[in-house]
C-alpha cells in the first residue's frame, strides 16, 4: 500500500524550517514500539515534510507511507483521531490543521498507470551522498537507486530484481533539463546545504520496458522521497 496525507496547516510563527520538529510530534504520538523500531532502523517505509506550496503561499505537512504498517501506525493515527491542531512544545506554537486530503494507491496501479511523467519538482531541500558528500547537485542514478532499494526493503508487494533491467536504465537515464538554486536545511542546530528546483528526465533508448520503469519509480518517488533524511523533511517531491 502506497499512502499520503497532506495537511494545510497554519500557525503564528510557523515556517517550513520546522520540520524535525513535526517529526518528534509524530513519533511521541504514535504507538512507542512502532516510534523505537524505526529509530533503529536506517531506511523507513515513510517520509515527513513541510513545504509551502508557491501558488498560493499555503503551508502543507506531508506524511506519506508505502507498506501496510506504517500506513496503520502513523497515517490513521491522523484519521481515527481526527487531528485539529498540533502543539510544538520545543517552540511554544499551537498548529492548527485547516484542512486534509488524503490519497491511497499501490505499486501495480502505478507501474501500469500510462500517465508519462518525466519531471520531478523538488519541495523540500534534497541531497544525497557520493564518495562520502553530500552533493548540492542530483545524480539521478543515485536518486532513482534509492527509490528501487526503499521499494525492495520496505514494500508488501513487489520486488525489483532484475539487476540487467535495472542496471540499464540507470546507465542511460539522464537530466534534460533543469532549474536549481541551493538551500539549506534545518536540522536542529544543523544545517544541511542541499538543492530545490526542478529537472526533466529522459532516457537514451526507446525500450518501452525501461521508459514503463522510470515512469513507475518517478510516481513512486513521490512517496519514498529522494535521497537522503526523507524522513525528516528532505528529499519531499511531487512528478510532472
Amino acid at each position: 500500500m502506497l499512502a499520503k496525507i497532506e495537511m494545510e496547516i497554519e500557525g503564528n510563527g510557523l515556517d517550513v524550517n520546522m520540520s524535525s520538529l513535526f517529526h518528534g510530534y509524530l513519533m511521541s504520538s504514535i504507538d512507542s514500539a512502532y516510534a523505537d523500531y524505526l529509530h533503529y532502523n536506517e531506511t523507513h517505509p515513510y517520509t515527513s515534510c513541510i513545504y509551502k506550496d508557491m501558488e498560493s503561499g499555503k503551508i502543507f505537512w506531508r506524511i506519506t507511507t508505502f507498506n501496510k504498517n506504517a500506513y496503520e501506525m502513523l497515517i490513521e493515527y491522523f484519521l481515527e483521531n481526527d487531528v485539529k491542531n498540533i502543539y510544538l512544545e520545543k517552540k511554544e506554537i499551537e498548529v492548527f490543521i485547516k484542512s486534509v486530503s488524503m490519497k491511497k494507491t499501490s505499486f501495480d496501479e502505478l507501474f501500469f498507470n500510462d500517465e508519462k511523467k518525466n519531471k520531478i519538482y523538488f519541495l523540500t531541500p534534497t541531497t544525497h551522498k557520493s564518495n562520502g558528500v553530500l552533493q548540492i547537485f542530483p545524480n539521478i542514478s543515485t536518486l532513482l537507486l534509492g527509490v528501487i532499494n526503499k521499494i525492495n526493503q520496505h514494500s508488501d508487494t513487489i520486488k525489483l530484481e532484475d539487476e540487467n533491467v535495472i542496471n540499464e536504465l540507470l546507465k542511460k537515464v539522464y537530466i534534460d533539463e533543469y532549474n536549481f538554486r541551493t538551500r539549506y536545511f534545518f536540522l536542529e542546530n544543523v544545517r544541511i546545504k542541499g538543492f530545490i528546483g526542478n529537472i526533466k528526465i529522459r532516457i537514451k533508448s526507446k525500450d518501452a520496458i525501461l521508459w514503463q520503469l522510470l515512469n513507475f519509480l518517478l510516481q513512486v518517488s513521490e512517496y519514498t522521497g529522494l535521497g537522503v533524511k526523507t524522513a525528516l523533511g528532505m528529499g519531499g517531491i511531487k512528478n510532472g
